[in-house]
Order: structure tokens, then C-alpha cells, then sequence
């Protein structure tokens, strides 16, 4: 079976590796564009670019694929049976998703029709969610309407996981799922099931000030939001006019009774007052800064201690 990937994230390469052991072909692979960083404007090659170069495969890297007919003429001539997407990042226009053969699928992160959207695997964990899991399903020109092929078992949410835990696990669930669906679908066994739409939920696109944090919410609430948004937009709150990143918090039993946003240094660890009780700040990361341990910000940073975080 002839395979034109589509991926972007770390995720991406778990599932290239589990379709390549399995002996299918990866005509070609279709990843967002490198982002340039440093003083020079470097542009560094993403893993899944290193992937296709190691692996002698095609890259495209389209900033759109809508009214894209350089793209469409391309993915037409493959002549591939079918397209496989997992956390691409762009939308799969109307006309592409009538091209292969065998259509499109998706890794989608979440037990649909629950969670249709961008921002599922977030979405669980800011909902308290104590399960999820991973979908495949066939794409339609809705966002996650189409039929289900597989759903796996449900996946328990730990209290500690952080979205990108969770996501790399679900990720891999589901590219363990592909090989089996693949064949199926080559033999014309596969079953696809409509969804259930009263049942559907919708997630929302994050933001980067969805990332800000109120210190004037419950302490579960702001711990739900760091795990949450770790990987983006991170969680974030301002000292002195200044950004500073919250990276890792843990509740306590302690009640707070100060003004939600104080900070305080309690035998040699840093406490933030929320709504209800404090929070223990474990890693934090200050403008222009490395991430740093609590006892390393205490030991650098003695005016936080008293000060209130906006």
C-alpha cells in the first residue's frame, strides 16, 4: 500500500517507524515549514524533516493547501492509495481528501464524537476528564465528523499527566492501531461507523493568552491549566511588568487567607495564594531566563518573596 503522510509533531515519528516495519510505503511526507530562530534567523530542520532525508523521502512543506493546485497536481500524479494524517497542523481541503484511492484517515486523540476539534487532548484534562483515548477515523470536509474505523480502550488521565504526556501516549496507541486498519482496508474489510452527532462535543483553538493564569480561580483549576498548556502556549503570569513562565505547580492543604497572587517563601519553598488555598511553585522560568527549580529562584530572586503576581 502506497502511503503520502501527513504530520508535523515528535508524535509524527512514531508512527512513520510503525508504518515503515510493517513494510508499507511512504511515498512522501508532508510536515509544517522549520521556524527560524536565533541571531542569524537559523532555519532548523524539524524531526520529521531529518526523518524523510534519513529515510530517502519526499518532503513537501506547503504553507496552505487550499487553492493549492501545484500540491493538488503533485499528491494526484502519486497516484498513493491512501493519505494518513496525525497532528499536521493545517487543514485538508475538499479536494485532496477525494484523491487517494482509499481516502483519508486521521489519528484523532480522543474517544469520538467527544472532543472533536484542535484541542482535545487539552480540553480532557482542563474538563477533569478521567478518561480519553485515540480515534481513527475516515476524514469528511467537517472537522471530525467522518465514519470511525477504530476506537481504542479507554485510557486512564492521571493526576499529574501534562498534555504532552498524554498525547505522545495517545499518539502511539493509535499509530499501533494503523497496520491491522490498513490491511483491512486493502481487503475490504474494514467497518466504518457513522458518528453519533448529539453526541458531539467541540473543542476550541488555544491561544497564547489562554495561557495567562488568575490567580483569583481555584488551585485545581490553575494546576488543570499548567498541565494542560505545557507544551503551548506554557502558563504564564507577570512580576514587575515582566513575563514569567509557572512550569510545574503542586497543590497543598494549606488555606490561603492573603490576596490571591501573593507570593510567599515558606521554608525554603515558593507559595502562591489562589481563591482558595496555596500553591506550590516547583519550577518557574523568569524572562530571559533557563527553567529553575523553586530553591534556585529563592536563592536568586529574594524580592518575589511578599511581592503579587498579576
Amino acid at each position: 500500500m502506497k502511503i503520502i503522510y501527513f504530520g508535523s509533531t515528535e508524535d509524527s515519528i512514531y508512527t512513520l517507524d510503525i508504518l515503515k516495519n510493517n513494510n508499507f510505503e511512504i511515498f512522501a511526507i508532508f510536515t509544517k515549514k522549520s521556524k527560524s530562530s536565533g541571531r542569524g534567523l537559523k532555519t532548523n530542520l524539524t524531526s520529521v524533516e531529518k526523518y524523510g532525508i534519513k529515510n530517502k523521502i519526499n518532503i513537501k512543506k506547503p504553507n496552505t493547501l487550499k487553492n493549492n493546485n501545484e500540491i493538488i497536481n503533485y499528491l494526484s500524479e502519486a497516484n498513493a492509495d491512501i493519505f494518513i494524517v496525525s497532528s499536521y497542523g493545517i487543514i485538508i481541503p475538499k479536494k485532496i481528501l477525494e484523491i487517494p484511492k482509499y481516502g483519508v484517515i486521521n489519528i484523532h486523540p480522543s474517544l469520538l464524537p467527544k472532543f472533536r476539534g484542535p484541542s482535545p487532548v487539552a480540553s480532557a484534562i482542563l474538563e477533569a476528564e478521567k478518561f480519553t483515548g485515540v480515534t481513527i477515523i475516515k476524514l469528511d470536509e467537517n472537522m471530525d465528523t467522518g465514519p470511525i474505523l477504530e476506537k481504542s480502550h479507554k485510557v486512564s488521565i492521571g493526576e499529574n499527566d501534562s498534555a504532552s504526556v498524554l498525547q505522545e501516549k495517545l499518539f502511539k496507541m493509535g499509530s499501533d492501531m494503523l497496520p491491522g486498519i490498513l490491511r483491512n482496508i486493502e481487503q475490504g474489510n474494514q467497518r466504518f461507523i457513522s458518528q453519533n452527532n448529539n453526541k458531539a462535543s467541540i473543542t476550541k483553538k488555544i491561544n497564547k493568552i489562554d495561557g495567562k493564569i488568575n490567580w483569583n480561580e481555584n488551585d485545581i483549576e490553575i494546576i488543570r491549566k499548567v498541565r494542560a498548556y505545557d507544551k503551548w502556549p506554557g502558563t504564564f503570569t507577570f512580576w514587575n511588568n515582566k513575563r514569567i513562565k509557572i512550569i510545574d505547580v503542586i497543590k497543598t492543604q494549606i488555606d490561603s487567607i492573603e490576596k490571591p497572587g501573593l507570593v510567599q517563601f515558606i521554608d525554603k519553598k515558593i507559595y502562591v495564594s489562589t481563591k482558595n488555598r496555596l500553591l506550590e511553585i516547583k519550577k518557574i522560568q523568569f524572562e530571559n531566563k533557563n527553567v529553575m527549580s523553586a530553591d534556585k529562584a529563592i536563592n536568586g530572586y529574594s524580592d518575589l518573596n511578599g511581592s503579587s503576581l498579576d
